[in-house]
């Protein structure tokens, strides 16, 4: 299980020691981390100011470049072939977890045209303390699939667009009570009904939203400052009207174009390579998906030297929506 958690577990209140936490040592601060639940206390007194992180929470990991879909907007190399199979895949994520990472997130391209996926999520779940997360557009998401790795996965991301036909997955995976979120990416066209589709979503059983905010350089999906404006609106009201039973977040790469928007943590930086990392199909390992330069690290001892070397530097990526640019929408402004 991922973190020496004997060690920490003193730090925890009587009533949270049951269940099976994992320990993450943070800069000045101990998370704690129950992966079945999703549950996170973070642990902030001067009893732990002296621990450092050893780690990143989270792994974003692109199994391939394949898709059912061609969007328009996608960023990945579609040509770029990928590197992993079945073991070499397991065995990097399992030294991953040893490492002290918390979760794997998977996306691609389509990660269920990687082979023998769902046995693949299950074997990982079994065999590491990490919770297992992938992003899909849905197109291929099954009722045997879905009951298949039922228990093994933290959760899934279901990519809604415009045109993907979202509603039918929607309504699948809310049907077979997975564990499910949706990334929504909000480009100009949304804006128009956006009230309406939120009312769609929860009537589908959405309860999980992540709003995505474009990063490119096509000025036509980026949102102009009238839109923010509204989108900052909508959202502060859908949070007021929606409390507690929905989770609504947004992609940290929005930066501090919607200031109104309360957050959970205070945070100037998103953390891409610190807190989290990407390793692409080929590879690969830079700070975050839409970093302009990458270094190859085929063993996760690459990955480890990577993070280590570079954690703190905090460089932004040359790409419009840059969360990291303050007041940056496209390259050149």
């Amino acid at each position: 299980m991922t973190g020496p958690i004997n060690t920490y577990r003193h730090y925890l209140p009587p009533f949270l020691q049951p269940l099976p936490w994992q320990a993450h040592p943070l800069d000045g601060k101990l998370l704690f981390f129950e992966r079945d639940s999703g549950l996170n206390v973070l642990l902030e007194s001067d009893k732990v100011a002296h621990l450092q992180r050893v780690a990143p929470r989270t792994l974003l990991i692109g199994v391939t470049n394949d898709c059912t879909r061609a969007c328009s907007f996608c960023y990945q190399d579609r040509a770029a072939p990928s590197l992993w199979d079945y073991p070499s895949l397991l065995e990097f994520c399992r030294g991953a977890d040893a490492w002290g990472v918390l979760e794997v997130a998977f996306g691609g391209g389509e990660p269920m045209l990687f082979p023998r996926w769902d046995e693949f999520i299950s074997e990982l779940y079994a065999s590491t303390g990490l919770s297992v997360n992938f992003t899909t557009n849905g197109t291929l998401l099954t009722d045997d699939f879905l009951h298949s790795i039922a228990g093994c996965y933290g959760q899934i991301r279901l990519s809604i667009y415009e045109d993907n036909n979202w509603e039918v997955a929607v309504d699948k995976l809310a049907r077979c009570e997975a564990r499910f979120g949706v990334n929504w990416l909000i480009t100009p066209a949304w804006m128009t009904g956006i009230d309406a589709t939120f009312g769609r979503l929860l009537d589908l059983g959405v309860r999980d939203f992540l709003l995505i905010g474009y990063k490119g350089n096509d000025t036509s999906l980026l949102l102009e400052a009238g839109d923010l404006q509204q989108l900052e609106r909508i959202v502060v009201q859908k949070y007021e009207q929606m409390g507690a039973s929905v989770t609504l977040k947004l992609d940290a790469c929005w930066g501090d174009s919607l200031p109104g928007v309360p957050r959970l943590f205070t945070t100037d930086d998103c953390g891409a390579g610190d807190d989290f990392l990407s390793v692409t199909c080929d590879k690969r390992v830079k700070p975050c998906s839409f970093f302009h330069e990458s270094v190859q690290a085929c063993t996760i001892d690459a990955v480890k030297a990577y993070w280590e070397q570079h954690r703190l530097a905090r460089t932004a990526a040359r790409i419009g929506g840059c969360g990291r640019v303050k007041q940056r929408m496209t390259l050149g402004e």
